[in-house]
């Protein structure tokens, strides 16, 4: 005579199996297929500078963007590998924050959005043209995924753009 529990250690991998297997099966499927090209260009740094008005302070941030080839990626969502791209700040910082206000879960920053913009290093170049980053907000541990607008800016928290205008790229 069978066990009890055999029959639900049955049920249970029968379930597990039913909803992993269709996910293995896809990722296998896309691991198999080929890599996108190597992008022309691997190597970029952005150098940056910002000046804008907070609170009647005047505030300058400068900085460089350094974007580097980092393999490919795989994705379910979009059915296919990607180029990944390394961003980092030659500064050491993670990020660069122009506001912040609060603690903990209450705590309010507004983020120059620099690092989460394409530098266009995967095709040709379009002259080293990169757009002006947005703000980012992030309310304690969430960031929102919504660029805030230059009219949200000045009315809710006093900042106003003076001046942004990317140097003189280095590409490789």
């Amino acid at each position: 005579m069978k066990s009890p529990l055999t029959g639900l250690k049955v049920v249970i991998i029968g379930v597990f199996v039913f909803f992993t297997a269709p996910w293995i099966l896809l990722y296998i499927g896309l691991s198999l297929t080929e890599n996108p090209p190597k992008p022309a260009y691997t190597y970029g740094e952005f150098p940056f500078y910002l000046e804008y008005e907070i609170d009647g302070q005047v505030k300058t941030v400068e900085d460089t963007v350094i974007v580097e080839f980092d393999g490919f990626g795989l994705s379910e969502g979009s059915g296919g590998k990607y180029v990944q791209w390394k961003k980092s700040l030659a500064s050491g910082n993670k990020e660069i924050v122009l506001y912040k206000d609060g603690k903990g879960e209450e705590e309010v920053s507004l983020l120059l959005s620099v690092l989460y913009q394409s530098y266009g290093l995967q095709n040709e170049l379009q002259n080293g043209e990169t757009t002006v980053p947005g703000v980012i907000k992030r309310e304690g541990s969430l960031r929102s995924a919504a660029h805030l607008h230059e009219y949200e800016l000045l009315t809710e928290y006093k900042l106003k753009w003076i001046k942004f205008e990317y140097g003189e790229s280095i590409i490789k």
